[in-house]
């Protein structure tokens, strides 16, 4: 094969990126080892040496980076993925045996897995955060592979399984979205200011010479870039590198040496409020022009500078929520499950704002399972999670929250003004997409919980919207109660259908509503 090229985020890397995408697509495999051993990092070894698609690699610590292309004539780029990490794990599997039978009596083989594919981005969005959605993704889809002593290759050959039948294209130069796959809103309820990640930066008042700055960046290997602050406040950012090349140019000293900071630093910096989400201040980072990637996020506290959080400071947070969701959600679906549910209720009335919850549960799911299998009962779970998903992207904000309680049981916290368009959606497409899990089989009658036939065609969906007004006292144990109500009205009507309660005040008030 070609020799792999190294480097993380470089502009080396992502123009080998955009030469190779276009030919559809880039894949990446993540690579995590909970302790590090020499077996491990041999069998990588050996395996990036035989992998002909493999034309980037990048290790930090223990956490390893492997970009694949789609070569012409072959295979789309998730199965010649696929196919180079069950190679991987064909190999970590013999490194495990040679564990177990004492050639390593010192290793243990516990590693994590996953994968992503991107295309070229779509206007507005840049290469840049397309790769960086790429690898969070794949870091978060190795939340749910974690194999000790690769004892359980099965649970990877689902998770490409899944992949394979529920991943969506979002349309050109969007990220491939992994299923299994903790969907991007279930951080908000683990909510982590980027305050919390302001760490102490040099600071300089705007004419303070450069030569001062240059002094610093010397004697102190350290320090990355300097602040510039006018009364306290960030006015500009200058990062070592940039001043190194600016100095290094031949008439690069005499011309800047003895002139202020000021009229050389960067006075377009990002800066964010200690308040926001790191999630919200990621999204901008990436968002800057390339020059920029890498600059130090200010970050202030009433106007003044509270501290700085690099690049990699933030990618590590948002690695850390998202494997800490990912833990806590629902296997079969990736979504956040109850303890999460219960955190972003609870956050919501805290915050006292408006907002609404939407139950959503399936009608006769039980004589589904019975009558076509556990397989494609699980099948269709994935559906209507995946059906939530998609809707609340196209009718929701950021800020909105899809959970699953279990079962064929489904909740979304969203804001209240788009609630009842999402549920006539959801009821929309859950309707017409129903008929392709019957296998073409004509349903006229099911079979309800006590055995009795029901003229029904299949499987329904109920949803109980629950709108809050803000200001009536609410607690989030109130919810489900109030949810458990109006699904035992929705289940008694017939077809798809939503109930509704409107809670203004101390009023209560119902109204049913169909498709």
């Amino acid at each position: 094969m070609n020799r792999a090229q190294v480097g993380l985020f470089n502009r080396d890397m992502l123009r080998s990126i955009k030469e190779r995408w276009h030919e559809g697509g880039i894949g990446v495999i993540y690579v995590h080892f909970r302790v590090g051993n020499t077996a491990a990092e041999s069998t990588l070894q050996i395996w990036e040496s035989t992998e002909s698609g493999l034309f980037w690699r990048q290790r930090l610590e223990w956490d390893y980076f492997y970009f694949f292309d789609r070569q012409q004539n072959e295979e789309p780029i998730i199965r010649v993925i696929e196919k180079a990490m069950e190679r991987l794990i064909a190999s970590l599997r013999k490194s495990s045996t040679k564990v177990q039978n004492g050639n390593y009596p010192d290793t243990d083989l516990e590693v994590s897995i996953g994968l992503s594919v991107a295309y070229p981005p779509a206007t507005g969005r840049s290469s840049e955060s397309v790769v960086y959605r790429m690898l969070l993704d794949a870091m978060e889809q190795s939340a749910y592979n974690v194999t000790l002593g690769m004892d359980r290759h099965e649970s990877m050959k689902e998770s490409m399984q899944a992949i394979e039948s529920f991943g969506h294209l979002t349309g050109a130069g969007e990220c491939m979205q992994s299923i299994p796959h903790a969907h991007v809103l279930a951080l908000h309820s683990r909510t982590v200011r980027i305050g919390a990640l302001a760490a102490p930066f040099p600071i300089f008042p705007a004419r303070a010479r450069v030569s001062e700055v240059a002094y610093l960046f010397d004697t102190n290997a350290k320090a990355q870039g300097a602040v510039i602050v006018d009364k306290g406040r960030p006015i500009g950012i200058l990062m070592k590198e940039k001043l190194h090349q600016m100095l290094a140019g031949q008439f690069g000293l005499p011309l800047y040496w003895n002139r202020p900071i000021e009229r050389i630093m960067n006075n377009q910096p990002l800066i964010v409020d200690e308040q926001l989400t790191v999630e919200h201040v990621s999204q901008l980072a990436m968002a800057r022009d390339f020059s920029q990637l890498y600059d130090v996020v200010l970050i202030t506290r009433d106007g003044q500078m509270a501290g700085a959080a690099t690049i990699r400071s933030i990618l590590e947070c948002i690695t850390t929520l998202r494997t800490e969701a990912a833990r806590t959600a629902n296997p079969l679906t990736g979504l956040p499950g109850n303890e999460e549910i219960q955190l972003e209720l609870s956050r919501r009335i805290g915050q006292a704002e408006p907002f609404a919850v939407v139950y959503a549960d399936l009608d006769y799911f039980k004589w589904y399972n019975d009558t076509f299998g556990f397989g494609l009962g699980d099948n269709l779970i994935r559906y209507l999670g995946d059906m939530l998903r998609r809707e609340l992207d196209q009718l929701g904000e950021g800020y909105d929250f899809v959970g699953h309680i279990g079962g064929d049981d489904f909740i979304v916290v969203m804001r209240a003004e788009a609630a009842e368009h999402l549920c006539q959606a959801m009821i929309k497409r859950f309707d017409n997409g129903i008929k392709a899990f019957y296998g073409g089989a004509q349903v006229t009658t099911v079979e309800d919980r006590e055995g009795n036939l029901i003229e029904q065609e299949g499987v329904t969906l109920s949803l109980s919207l629950m709108l809050w007004d803000g200001k009536v006292a609410l607690a989030a144990d109130d919810i489900p109660r109030i949810a458990a109500k109006l699904k035992k009205q929705a289940k008694a009507l017939k077809g798809s259908v939503y109930v509704m309660d409107q809670i203004r005040g101390m009023h209560h008030g119902e109204e049913r509503n169909g498709n």
